[in-house]
């Protein structure tokens, strides 16, 4: 029999065997890692650590509805409905401090690896695992804790930055401009340090040269960076452009951990305190047409609603996969005009998740499309397609920032359009604990 080896196992194995010393920060200098093996630790420990939050955001959109029966509903009913201000003590609250500690683990690596280590491949992998961590880490708050990037928004608040491991230090946050100046640099000398182009199923849940450029493809894509956003995906899609086609009878979902098309399974999209209180939505199971294919795949019928079939287990974790990069050169090919070329990824992509006529029909119809209904096609399959994985609430935040109703314990709350809770609030704890985030 094949021997699977599971992403959490792999890491709860090198959690315990490894690292278990550094499973909580520590004030500096009592923990010192001195061998390669001993910042791998480190390292695993940042992956472990990561947040769930994405599988959080996606309560905010108009993918899930609450199921008021379930007793996980308690938990989650707030965020369902945007009560960010005075949420029931019982709320989950949006990690914050987990964050930092990954970054934390990435700033000891980073701070002390050149004087413990001599450079050599794998030195500089794990060095340039760290900087991309806190890279990422950093991303991920300016995602959710502050405004889009723009031009015309540098100068708004974004998120404290932690560069370096100082007790003292007061996390004051620093501009969005400031803030994704920084995201920029780690990510750049991360790259330029890592040594493995793709990481082995298994323990692809680390950073790799695929999953660095398919980042930078992200980043810039929220930044409205258009052609370095296709520059960087298609550097990932050279490593490897394949897709999952679901007509293949028995093919894997494309974001379990062994597909084809899978780049970095880190992040859990899918927990169990969401799943176990919310079900598909009306709305996004009818934006499946005839013919496709992934609603029978994603989604699953129990009883009279529908469930998520892309999460609940670690195998589906997920961060980058291939079919995100052939949508964000569409799109980003769509708002510049070359109508052509987004046709192509389009196209690529839909082959594998239409049957044959339905996809014949969805040709024929792009092909009429003009450059405005094109680039709505393009995020319309985006939701489709990254139904679940946690960048729902990024692509309404990012575009057109929706009216959206929801309904639960008869109370009806709605997310005006532009309205300012696109920008979460940061948890009250973490505003107790540090006042200087409201600044």
């Amino acid at each position: 029999m094949k021997n699977i080896i599971y992403f959490g196992l792999i890491m709860t194995a090198s959690a315990l065997t490894s690292c278990d010393k550094y499973l909580d920060i520590q004030p500096v200098g009592t923990v010192i890692p001195a061998s390669e093996s001993d910042f791998r630790g480190v390292m695993t420990s940042g992956y472990v650590g990561f947040p769930a939050h994405k599988s959080y955001l996606s309560l905010r959109t108009d993918e899930l509805l609450l199921d008021e029966s379930s007793t996980d509903a308690a938990q989650t009913k707030d965020i369902y409905l945007w009560n960010d201000q005075n949420p029931d003590p019982a709320t989950i609250a949006y990690p914050y401090l987990a964050f930092y500690k990954s970054i934390f683990y990435s700033n000891q690596i980073i701070s002390t690896i050149d004087e413990k280590l001599t450079s050599n491949a794998t030195v500089d992998q794990i060095k340039g695992e760290a900087y991309l961590m806190r890279a990422y880490s950093h991303f991920e708050l300016l995602n959710c804790y502050s405004e889009v990037y723009s031009p015309s928004n540098i100068a708004l608040r974004g998120v404290p930055l932690s560069t370096k491991i100082d007790l003292e230090q007061r996390f004051v946050p620093a501009t969005i401009g400031d803030s994704y100046a920084q995201v920029l640099s780690d990510m750049e000398k991360g790259t330029v340090l890592l040594t493995v182009d793709d990481q082995a199923k298994g323990v692809n849940y680390r950073f790799s040269k695929r999953a660095a450029y398919a980042m930078a493809s992200r980043v810039h894509l929220y930044r409205g960076e258009w052609q370095a956003a296709i520059d960087a995906a298609k550097q990932a899609l050279k490593i490897n452009d394949k897709l999952v086609d679901l007509n293949v009878g028995g093919s894997l979902l494309p974001n379990d951990f062994e597909s084809a098309e899978i780049i970095m399974a880190l992040e859990k999209v899918s927990i169990s305190e969401v799943r176990s209180s919310s079900f598909i939505s009306p709305a996004l199971l009818l934006s499946y047409p005839d013919g496709d294919l992934r609603k029978g795949r994603y989604f699953q019928k129990r009883g009279a609603d529908y469930v998520s079939l892309k999460g609940g287990e670690n195998r589906f974790n997920v961060s980058f996969r291939n079919a995100e990069l052939y949508l964000t050169i569409a799109e980003c090919n769509a708002r510049l005009g070359n109508t052509a070329e987004a046709l192509k990824y389009l196209s690529a992509l839909k082959k594998n998740r239409f049957t044959a006529d339905a996809y014949a029909k969805q040709m024929k119809a792009d092909a009429d499309l003009s450059k405005e209904q094109l680039l709505d096609a393009v995020l319309l399959e985006r939701k489709r397609e990254l139904a679940l994985e946690g960048l729902r609430w990024y692509d309404l935040k990012r575009t057109t920032r929706p009216a959206i109703t929801h309904t639960s314990f008869g109370k009806t709350a709605t997310l005006q359009q532009n309205d300012p809770r696109y920008v979460i609030r940061y948890p009250q704890e973490a505003i107790n604990n540090n006042p200087d985030l409201l600044k």
